[in-house]
């Protein structure tokens, strides 16, 4: 929030400012009337986002949480005022009139004061401004500058000058409101309600803006009093829907918010994110009623987006995107699809991107989210699903494009299939469009294909032709690991750029080893490198008999690969064996959560509860209580587990 509060201001008075002297400048000079006309509108645009800006600002230092929750609103604001300016108030006839063009220059030397900080200077502009057509931006810009001198009593007379004369201006109201509360007049502030309700009495305005102030002051059981009364005076709560849902929220009445949320979102669908924020602390057990609300029919876009992006904040991405999957296809699905994507794939969750970007390429195909699926099927394990979402004829024979998007995927993709002289040829066939580091970084990767057949030779000859760079390579600490010699690996790898669950493996089994060679831990990940499931667990459970200082390390890996292949009887008596005779390690924990989804997924709900209470118990300092806690909430509400 503090780089906000500092840097957003000069960013959006920078923006603003250029675009209203972008506007000046294609204006026809032999029009001085229109080019006056369109200054007077940008500008009427450019104030008002200011203002909202800076609501926002003083929103954020006083609750950060808050602040965050406007940003969506305060952008729609913005857009709103670019597409609808607002159109000249008529000025009150008791503040008299000047000539326009002088108007307009007062307000213009008031607004650049004001964005160069010299708000002492700009207060008096804004406040002649008053009397100018320029009137309600002119009463923003004055209560933002007061507000930065600490002069906002001094806005009060002015304002209820200008109510008297136009009592149905709402914004005159609005900034009666804040100017008040900001002071700490309740009762003034209350008086002036209620003088905005008896001068507009079917108006929903008066209620929901001083509920919003109320809820900016956490003031949730008042705000919830004026809604209510808003209800019984108008008959209906229909326009106060985000109100409501903040103030249900704000009470723990997590049900009724959702409902309310649902109901802003078909309006507002710039929402979304305000709503995920407002329901992301639901309790576990209202979190599957809150799912129900959002996923009834029918199925509307903006709520199945909401819950998409929570189920991502409540840690379960596979139920977010369930959310998403069965959405009508069209372009704003797609576009829901290629969203929540780029949230998964920020949290490396490589198979729910590659799910819904799959979706996404079937509605449209475009080269960037080919590009994106294929990476994503890569690196969820599946290279031939990598080199069919991305194949090179969508680069339309663009070799530039081709040898900086698609050769480096289908490099990798084939090396990991072990077909490392197909990558080779891709590589000569496109080399004159690759940077030297382009080309060397693909022969390094190349390499892992000769690794995967077995040829160690030709991996280290691939490795020599990049030089120097090769030599300090992550494959060469691979390598350097595969032959045993930890102490070459240690550096090596640890001052790499790759990241990969091996890579953390072997890490993580280096850091606790205090060994230089270990060649059957060697032996262990080569069979891995090679894809060889089942020897490579063969050869970690045996390493571990050696190796008692990461003995839970090696007996976790290999139960993982055990399970990967469903060979859950292996997989169930190396868990066992961590339970019992490591109980004590940092593997434990995550042996037993390991062994309860293995239950859940066996339609054991019993067994899988009583390991995930034991791990929660005998565990509590584990970074994995959380995960086990939500397993325990699924299993006991019987939801089956999915893909994830």
């Amino acid at each position: 929030m503090r780089a906000l509060r500092s840097g957003g201001r000069g960013n959006v008075r920078a923006n603003v400012r250029a675009s209203v002297r972008a506007s000046v400048v294609q204006s026809p000079a032999s029009h001085p009337e229109a080019r006056q006309r369109r200054k007077d509108r940008f500008r009427a645009t450019a104030v008002k986002a200011l203002d909202g800006e800076r609501s926002f600002r003083r929103c954020a230092t006083q609750d950060d949480s808050a602040g965050l929750r406007l940003v969506p609103r305060i952008l729609a604001f913005v857009v709103t005022l670019l597409v609808f300016p607002p159109s000249p108030i008529p000025r009150p006839p008791s503040l008299g009139a000047q000539a326009p063009v002088a108007d307009t220059m007062m307000f213009y030397k008031a607004l650049d004061l004001e964005a160069a900080g010299k708000y002492r200077e700009a207060a008096p502009l804004f406040r002649s401004a008053l009397q100018t057509s320029a009137v309600v931006n002119a009463l923003l810009g004055l209560e933002r500058v007061y507000a930065e001198l600490g002069w906002s009593d001094s806005l009060v007379a002015p304002v209820e000058a200008l109510i008297v004369a136009s009592p149905r201006e709402e914004t005159y109201r609005t900034v009666q409101l804040r100017t008040l509360q900001s002071l700490g007049r309740e009762v003034e502030l209350r008086k002036a309600v209620d003088a905005w309700v008896r001068d507009m009495p079917t108006s929903v305005s008066p209620y929901r803006e001083y509920a919003r102030l109320l809820l900016q002051k956490n003031r949730a059981a008042a705000a919830d009093s004026v809604l209510a009364r808003a209800k019984v005076a108008l008959g209906t709560m229909k326009d106060l829907q985000l109100e409501i849902a903040q103030a249900r929220a704000a009470q723990g009445q997590w049900i009724e918010s959702a409902k309310a949320w649902r109901q802003a979102l078909l309006t507002a669908d710039y929402l979304q994110q305000a709503a995920t924020y407002a329901l992301a602390p639901t309790p576990s057990s209202s979190r599957q009623q809150i799912r129900e609300i959002f996923l009834a029919l029918p199925v509307e876009v903006p709520s199945r987006r909401a819950l998409a992006e929570l189920e991502m904040t409540w840690g379960s991405p596979s139920d977010g995107w369930n959310a998403l999957k069965d959405l009508p296809p069209d372009s704003v699905a797609s576009e829901a699809w290629s969203e929540f994507a780029k949230r998964a794939e920020s949290e490396d969750r490589w198979t729910i991107a590659r799910e819904a970007l799959e979706s996404a390429l079937r509605w449209k195909r475009t080269p960037e989210i080919a590009i994106r699926a294929a990476t994503a099927a890569m690196n969820a394990g599946d290279p031939a699903a990598a080199l069919r979402l991305g194949p090179m004829s969508d680069a339309g024979g663009d070799s530039t494009l081709i040898a900086r998007a698609y050769l480096p995927l289908h490099a990798r993709a084939l090396s990991a299939l072990g077909r490392p002289m197909e990558a080779e040829r891709l590589v000569a066939r496109y080399d004159r469009f690759l940077s030297p580091g382009a080309h060397n970084s693909l022969i390094r990767t190349i390499a892992w294909g000769w690794v995967r057949t077995g040829d160690m030779n030709r991996a280290r000859a691939a490795l020599a032709a990049t030089g120097v760079e090769g030599d300090s390579s992550d494959a060469a600490g691979w390598l350097a690991l595969y032959e045993g010699n930890l102490k070459a690996a240690r550096g090596l790898l640890r001052g790499g750029t790759e990241q990969s669950p091996e890579l953390a493996l072997a890490l993580g089994l280096i850091a606790r080893l205090k060994v230089d060679t270990a060649p059957a831990i060697g032996k262990a990940f080569l069979a891995l490198a090679k894809n060889d499931s089942a020897g490579a667990a063969a050869q970690f459970s045996a390493a571990a008999e050696n190796a008692p200082v990461v003995r839970s390390l090696l007996l976790l890996t290999a139960a993982q690969l055990h399970a990967s292949m469903r060979h859950d009887t292996e997989a169930v008596a190396i868990w066992q064996r961590i339970l019992s005779q490591e109980k004590d390690s940092p593997e434990a924990p995550q042996a037993e959560l390991e062994w309860a989804r293995l239950l859940r997924k066996k339609n054991d709900v019993a067994g899988a509860a009583a390991h995930l209470e034991h791990m929660i118990l005998a565990y509590p300092q584990s970074a994995l209580v959380p995960q086990a806690r939500r397993e325990l909430d699924l299993a006991k509400t019987s939801i089956p587990p999915t893909l994830s």
